[in-house]
């Protein structure tokens, strides 16, 4: 490989790590070499480095893991979900044969605002549980997700009961709350600061945000959820029929 020179010495090295892994064929899950290889060959600092593969991590190209290494990962095998029926972010993970996990976990009791409180069918004021968290694919982040919940329909020490995982899983296991029924908004937003922070994206990136609202089988609303997506690490179909023409 060719000593970088360049301002801009993080882009030029992130594309002769790329070509460092075509040119040695190196496969999905294989190890990159460590720091120093790509540092001596082209004459960066760790820093530089560093950033590069930031992006390409970003990018899906490859997963630092602490302990371990730099793998190299498909960029082109998202996680696929498909929304006629009614997943987990958790179950979505899983799906795709990557283990779920959560970092950043935050539970508080909050008063629920008047737009909140209409989700829930609740009086402005009402005591609710806010759920936040960063979820991962193996160990990479992917998704930012909130969920609401009435203090009403949860233990009162309900960061102490929760163990993390599939919040569906735990209400119908432990609260035996039964989920029937979902109505689904989807959009695109840019990460703002916090966020992206936490999904390891610039703020502004785009997302794709759906906003949830589960009821019950008496069809109460129970659980609202606003769950934040980093877009080419997800792939979601629906199934649709054509309206029949009267």
């Amino acid at each position: 490989m060719k000593r970088v020179k360049s301002p801009q010495l993080y882009v030029l090295a992130k594309d002769e790590i790329l070509n460092y892994i075509h040119e040695n064929d190196l496969a999905v899950g294989e190890l990159l070499p460590p720091e120093s290889h790509f540092v001596n060959r082209l004459g960066i600092s760790r820093g530089t480095l560093r950033e590069a593969m930031r992006v390409l991590e970003e990018e899906g190209v490859v997963r630092r893991r602490q302990g371990i290494g730099t793998l190299i990962c498909d960029a082109t095998n998202p996680i696929r979900s498909t929304l006629d029926i009614n997943e987990s972010v958790s179950e979505m993970i899983l799906g795709q044969g990557m283990t779920p996990g959560s970092k950043d976990t935050k539970a508080e009791n909050i008063k629920a605002d008047p737009e909140l409180a209409e989700k829930l069918n609740l009086k402005p004021g009402e005591s609710v549980i806010s759920l936040s968290r960063i979820r991962t694919a193996d160990s990479v982040p992917v998704a930012y997700t909130i969920d609401f919940l009435p203090s009403s329909v949860v233990p009162e020490k309900f960061s102490q009961a929760f163990k993390g995982g599939s919040l569906y899983i735990y209400m119908e296991e432990k609260l035996g709350i039964e989920l029937t029924n979902s109505m689904l908004q989807i959009q695109s937003t840019k990460a703002p600061k916090s966020i992206a922070r936490g999904l390891d994206v610039k703020p502004g990136t785009l997302l794709m945000l759906l906003k949830q609202t589960d009821t019950n089988t008496g069809n109460i609303p129970i659980l609202y959820s606003e769950e934040y997506f980093v877009a080419d690490r997800f792939t979601f179909t629906v199934y649709r029929r054509r309206k029949r023409s009267l």
